[in-house]
């Protein structure tokens, strides 16, 4: 009699339990179809303790019966105490470690490893939890929808559909590096299906070490954001390998309006800058309209690799300024990012060293304005000092050459020069050279050409080049001058493919003139003209038979031996050719080859061979 009862109980229970399982599904199928939808599934299964098993599991608009919502697996359980309590269907929603799929009109966006326990109760959804962990970015949330129908009449609802805007501008935003660290979002969020345009909003946090985001690695980043229908709030701290920054951002609805930035960026002496710009998620574009302050942005810029590449490696800033930098574009979409510069001004001077040819070359005073345009640096008005001078530059750089340069070095100090010209004569310490110069300086010698003056100034007179060859050729009508009195080179050139054609060079002693032309070869390291001397009447001594004497020399040579050779006297008796004799010169090479030399200073190869 007690098997015959409790299989009598059995089967009412089981009977009860489908009768629930059925009416609840029709409540919410009715529920689905007043907002336009239906649920799908390739497979159900179920038990009075196991619940409901929903395969491949689908949310469908109708009457396209296009799929909203597809979940690999989904378990239904029937709350009985609840029901008790309520009078009314209530159920529990579980998918453990499944695939999430939501699809717009734009397709679709897929979540692995999907997990959620969710109720529901009348017109309302909770979601106790929402965990997925999708590459380097994972999940944790929780929440509530409330999906009451709308009060207006049916004819004037509006269908359901997703919209998936926000989902794939956040997404995109958290475009993590797959195989580093993860980025944890925890959080909450409430949707309101009950307007015609649905109502949400959700504040989340974000934390992560070791990322990478578009080619920057970080070494942690802390995000809070609020978002809602309408609009983006997000407030984060990165913190680079060399660095920190500090964003904020916002973006007013999920169009195509730009995300706006403002925000710091701090080196790690603590020097920090101001920003302000905007993000183009669709284009993968940012653009840092403004930013100012005395942060060492070389520094920060070796934090992206992008950048990093594009800076001269041989240039260290000891002295970062005070700067405004306009227009700075990155463009992360392509295969390659690239990106450009409008402007960087400096507002207070800067110091550097630059590595030439091994040696450090200090610059100071530096002021200025430079710009960068995808494949080139250009300076505006680029001023400052070095090697005992002054100099000034306008010209554009593309990592090999100097183009539409007008370069102006004044007063440079002469023995400043040793590293890359080689050992001068100690006499020449307080020699000044001047130089300007238009056109293209290569860092191949071959690869200059232009115009230019050079002027060489208080140099001793027995080491001004042609005037101590030409008191060596014609002893008898030269009367030496003094070893502390000065003179000085004037010259003219005309540069093509490192070769300078001298148009004339004019050497000024007390006594005498020297008036040369020819050409320097800085890619041979050669000299080749011809000098003629007006030597003028001194006090105390005899020019016979005539009063001027004009003398005629050859210049040729390597730097190292260039040699001077008379080939005639107009005015002065042949005599004076006695102790005439070709004459090897260091002097020449300091006067006539260095300041040429000077101008191929930054080629590695004539480094090599000056050595």
């Amino acid at each position: 009699m007690t098997l015959i009862v409790m299989t009598v109980f059995a089967a009412l229970l089981l009977v009860g339990y489908h009768w629930l399982v059925t009416t609840a599904q029709a409540t919410l199928r009715q529920k689905l179809s007043e907002r336009g939808l239906s649920l799908t599934y390739s497979r159900e299964s179920w038990s009075i303790l196991g619940g409901i098993t929903l395969t491949d599991a689908a949310l469908r608009s109708l009457p396209a019966n296009d799929p909203l919502i597809e979940i690999s697996e989904l378990h239904v359980d029937v709350l009985w105490r609840d029901i008790w309590q309520t009078h009314t269907a209530v159920t529990s929603w579980h998918v453990k470690d499944g695939t999430l799929t939501l699809h717009d009109q734009d397709g679709a966006v897929k979540f692995q490893h999907f997990t959620t326990d969710v109720s529901l109760r009348e017109n309302t959804i909770e979601i106790a939890r929402i965990n997925t962990d999708n590459g380097p970015v994972s999940m944790a949330v929780k929440g509530s929808i409330i999906t009451a129908a709308s009060r207006d009449s049916p004819e004037t609802k509006v269908p359901f559909k997703l919209n998936l805007k926000p989902v794939r501008s956040v997404l995109a935003m958290l475009s993590f590096k797959p195989g580093g660290g993860t980025f944890a979002i925890t959080g909450s969020f409430s949707v309101d299906l009950r307007p015609a345009a649905v109502a949400w909003s959700a504040t989340l946090h974000g934390s992560g070490a070791k990322l990478e985001l578009q080619g920057v690695p970080m070494q942690q980043a802390d995000a809070e954001a609020s978002l809602s229908q309408s609009e983006l709030k997000l407030s984060s701290k990165i913190t680079f390998a060399q660095g920190t920054a500090t964003v904020e951002a916002t973006r007013a609805g999920w169009g195509e309006q730009p995300l706006l930035l403002s925000g710091t960026v701090t080196d790690t002496s603590g020097h920090k800058d101001t920003f302000k710009g905007q993000e183009i998620g669709k284009t993968g574009t940012l653009t840092i309209s403004n930013l100012s302050g005395n942060a060492n942005l070389v520094e920060l810029a070796h934090n992206i690799p992008a950048l990093s590449a594009t800076l001269p490696q041989d240039v260290k800033v000891t002295s970062f300024p005070d700067i405004v930098l306009q227009d700075f574009v990155f463009h992360a979409g392509g295969r390659k990012p690239e990106w450009t510069l409008g402007s960087l001004r400096l507002r207070s001077a800067a110091a550097l060293v630059v590595t030439v040819r091994e040696h450090p070359l200090v610059i100071e005073h530096l002021q200025g304005k430079v710009s960068y345009d995808h494949h080139a640096w250009h300076f505006d008005d680029l001023k400052g000092s070095l090697l005992g001078g002054k100099f000034a530059i306008t010209a554009s750089y593309d990592g090999k050459k100097l183009s539409d340069a007008d370069v102006t070095l004044q007063s440079l100090r002469l023995e400043t020069l040793v590293p890359w010209v080689g050992k001068l004569n100690a006499r020449l310490e307080n020699a000044e050279l001047t130089l300007t110069y238009r056109g293209i300086i290569g860092n191949d010698p071959s690869n200059s050409t232009g115009s230019g003056t050079l002027d060489l100034v208080k140099a001793p007179v027995v080491h001004v080049p042609l005037l101590d060859q030409a008191y060596h050729l014609f002893p008898h009508i030269l009367h030496r001058e003094h070893p502390h009195d000065t003179g000085e080179v004037r010259a003219r050139f005309i540069m093509k493919q490192g070769v300078a054609m001298v148009e004339p060079m004019k050497v000024l002693g007390q006594s005498i003139v020297v008036t040369a032309r020819g050409t320097v070869d800085v890619n041979k390291r050669t000299v080749e003209g011809h000098g003629r001397a007006n030597v003028r009447g001194v006090v105390g001594v005899v020019l016979a038979p005539v009063s001027v004497v004009f003398l005629e020399m050859q210049v040729r040579g390597p730097f190292d031996d260039i040699k001077v050779a008379p080939l005639g006297v107009i005015g002065a008796a042949k005599s004076v050719l006695h102790n005439a004799a070709k004459l090897s010169s260091l002097v020449l090479r300091e006067g006539v080859s260095v300041p040429f030399e000077a101008l191929g200073m930054f080629s590695k190869e004539r480094g090599k061979a000056a050595e």
